[in-house]
């Protein structure tokens, strides 16, 4: 029976320092944007909110190979990049749960050549269509979870991913959750008391987490961190039978 570490992290402002999703609408001056669409994803969600983006980037000629440069050009959370690169070295598991979509985090991952040390991304499925512009559709529908966006369940993915290798016969030693926003708190309270949470510093989950009640809080440790580097040795300390090696 093989095991391990299991280490899920967040995308934006997680593994690249940014949000893929605003640096795509800044493409697009303010002006041309109408003020019905500024306000879309208040009323009907990021998804539906993005897709009229999206739209609105094709229709004023930006195409995609203008929208991944700017993508890629989003840069590493420092440290990041090294510490992936030394958990995939020593023989742990790595899955991306975004509410960013395929399109981006693939580009992104590749211009750095990350994509083999990750098993597996879950995000919102993003295609181009035959006139070249970029669709994104939402990567389920859910109801269940009052913590969560309808589109995605992170604490559901995270569950469901740890179910489907307990029965290909990987069953992981503790897991880490890393991420920043509030859409990470859902998987974060599903984790165990051998597992860590590491919320980033000064970003909306670690605020959420330190306003919940006490009996509503995460079972796990939590470790706080500024950057990968500073991530990478919280890691450190907290195994006794892990070693950070490139």
């Amino acid at each position: 029976m093989h095991r391990g570490v299991l280490a899920a992290f967040d995308f934006d402002h997680t593994i690249c320092d940014g949000n893929t999703d605003v640096v795509a609408r800044k493409l697009l001056p303010d002006e041309r944007i109408p003020e019905d669409v500024k306000g879309l994803y208040k009323s009907s969600g990021w998804i539906a909110y993005m897709s009229r983006i999206l739209e609105l980037l094709h229709e004023n000629g930006i195409d995609a190979r203008q929208i991944e440069n700017a993508i890629v050009g989003i840069p590493a959370v420092a440290g990041m990049e090294a510490l992936l690169v030394a958990l995939h070295a020593n023989g742990h598991e790595i899955i991306i749960i975004s509410d960013s979509n395929s399109i981006f985090i693939d580009r992104w991952l590749r211009s750095r050549r990350l994509e083999h040390v990750v098993s597996r991304i879950f995000t919102n499925p993003a295609r181009y269509d035959d006139d070249g512009r970029m669709r994104v559709d939402m990567y389920h529908t859910q109801h269940a979870c009052r913590l969560s966006t309808i589109n995605l369940c992170k604490g559901q993915i995270l569950m469901d991913y740890v179910d489907e290798r307990r029965g290909q016969g990987r069953h992981y030693e503790r897991i880490i959750y890393a991420g920043d926003g509030k859409n990470d708190l859902c998987p974060v309270l599903r984790l165990s008391q051998k597992d860590l949470a590491c919320p980033r510093k000064c970003y909306p989950l670690i605020e959420t987490l330190n306003k919940l009640p006490r009996d509503a809080t995460t079972k796990a440790k939590v470790v706080p961190w500024d950057d990968g580097r500073d991530l990478r040795r919280s890691l450190e300390q907290n195994f006794v039978s892990f070693e950070l090696r490139n």
